[in-house]
C-alpha cells in the first residue's frame, strides 16, 4: 500500500522550531510518521507522544531562559531590544523509546529483538520495522521514523524590556506570525516582570551586588496544513464526499518560570547567576478528515475516514534550575550568553541594543 504526506506533518514542527538556527535538510527522512494513523487512532496517539517526547521538554526549557542579562533593572523609560537563539539539550533517556513498553494494539515489531526506536531528538537512522494488523490480517509494514540526528531543541526569540517605576522592568517577547512556505505558521509571544530587591533590604543600596526576582510567561504556536490522500490500492470511502483538504496539525506551548537573580554590573561587563523554578505544557492536535486503510470482511483494503483523529496535552513536570551568564557591554550594543543547568540544560546567546 502507498501513503504519502506532501508536507511531512511531524517534521514541520521540528523545522518551525529550528528555522532561525538550522537548515531544514535534516528532516527529509521523516515522512513515514504519517503511517502511525494506519495502526489506528489510539496507537497513533501513543506513538506520536513517544516520538515527540523531547519537544515539550526542550521547548519549555528553552523559552524559560533568556529573560535577562543582568540583575540590575533599568531606569524609568530605559529600554533594551534583544535577539536570541536558544538550544535545550536532550538527555540520552529521551533520545529513544522502547515500543515493547507501549500499550499498542494490532501493531508489533517485525523482529521481536529489535524494539528500540529513536525519538525525534535521536539518531538519524531508521527505527525498527513494525507490522500493522487489522482483524488478524497484515495491512502493512514500515520502519518507524528516524531522529533528526542532533540532540537539542532550538527556539528563536525577540525581546524588549522597558524600565518602569520603583526599580521594575516590564519584558515583552514577540515574533509575529510567520508563514514558512510549504511548512506552516510560527508565532511567539510572552510577558515578564523583574523587580530589584535592594531597596527593600536593610542596607541594600550598599550591597556589592544587585538582587532581583522575576517571573515570565511565554506562548509559542505552530501549525501546518497536511495533505494525506487515500492509498491507491484501497477502495475509497463511499460515505465520504470531501477532498481531504481540511487537514491541519497544530501545537501550542505555554511556559512559565520564576527566578531569584544575583549579579554584579561592571563598566563593560555584567555577571549574574540565578536559581529558578519552571514548567511547560504542550497542546497537540491533529484535526480534519483523514483516509485510513482497513481490511474489509472480504480481505481487501478499504478506506475509512476519521475526523479529528486525536489531540492531547502533555506537561513538562516543574523543576528547579541554576543559571549563569555574562553580558559584554560595548556602549549601546551588548553581546550576551548564558547557561542553565536543569533536567534539560540549555544555552542561549544573542545581541542587543540597550539604553539604561
Amino acid at each position: 500500500m502507498y501513503f504519502m504526506s506532501k508536507k511531512r506533518p511531524i517534521s514541520c514542527i521540528a523545522i518551525l522550531l529550528s528555522i532561525f538556527v538550522l537548515s531544514s535538510s535534516g528532516y527529509a527522512q521523516t515522512d513515514n510518521i504519517a503511517k502511525f494513523l494506519w495502526a489506528g487512532v489510539d496507537n497513533a496517539e501513543i506513538l506520536t507522544k513517544a516520538y515527540l517526547k523531547p519537544i515539550p521538554h526542550g521547548v519549555g526549557a528553552g523559552l524559560n531562559t533568556g529573560w535577562f542579562t543582568t540583575a540590575k533593572t533599568h531606569k524609568p523609560l530605559g529600554f533594551d531590544i534583544q535577539i536570541r537563539g536558544v538550544a535545550a539539550f536532550i538527555p540520552s533517556s529521551h533520545q529513544h523509546f522502547d515500543i515493547s513498553n507501549l500499550s499498542l494494539q494490532n501493531i508489533r515489531p517485525a523482529d521481536a529483538s529489535k524494539t528500540i526506536s529513536p525519538t525525534i531528538g535521536g539518531v538519524d537512522s531508521k527505527g525498527p520495522e513494525v507490522i500493522i494488523q487489522h482483524q488478524g490480517r497484515e495491512i502493512d509494514r514500515f520502519n518507524l521514523p528516524q531522529g533528526v540526528g542532533y540532540h537539542f531543541v532550538p527556539a528563536p526569540m525577540i525581546q524588549a524590556t522597558l524600565g518602569a517605576v520603583a526599580d521594575t522592568d516590564i519584558m515583552v517577547r514577540f515574533v509575529p506570525k510567520i508563514n514558512i512556505a510549504n511548512y506552516g505558521d510560527f508565532q511567539l509571544r510572552g510577558m515578564g516582570i523583574k523587580h530589584q530587591l535592594n531597596q527593600w533590604l536593610p542596607g541594600g543600596k550598599w550591597f556589592p551586588v544587585n538582587i532581583s526576582i522575576m517571573a515570565g510567561y511565554s506562548r509559542m504556536d505552530l501549525s501546518t496544513d497536511l495533505n494525506l490522500q487515500p492509498p491507491e490500492q484501497a477502495a475509497p470511502d463511499p460515505t465520504y464526499s470531501g477532498d481531504y483538504e481540511n487537514q491541519k496539525l497544530s501545537a501550542t506551548f505555554d511556559t512559565f518560570t520564576a527566578k531569584l537573580i544575583v549579579g554584579k554590573d561592571l563598566p563593560f561587563l555584567s555577571v549574574y547567576g540565578a536559581v529558578g523554578y519552571q514548567f511547560a505544557t504542550m497542546n497537540f492536535a491533529v484535526k480534519g478528515d483523514y483516509p485510513i486503510p482497513v481490511a474489509s470482511p472480504a480481505g481487501t483494503a478499504v478506506v475509512k475516514t476519521v475526523t479529528d483523529p486525536f489531540s492531547y496535552e502533555t506537561d513538562m513536570n516543574g523543576y528547579f534550575s541554576l543559571t549563569g551568564g555574562l553580558n559584554l557591554k560595548l556602549f549601546f550594543f551588548h553581546l550576551f550568553g548564558e547557561y542553565t543547568l536543569a533536567k534539560y540544560s540549555s544555552v542561549n546567546a544573542g545581541i542587543g541594543f540597550s539604553f539604561r
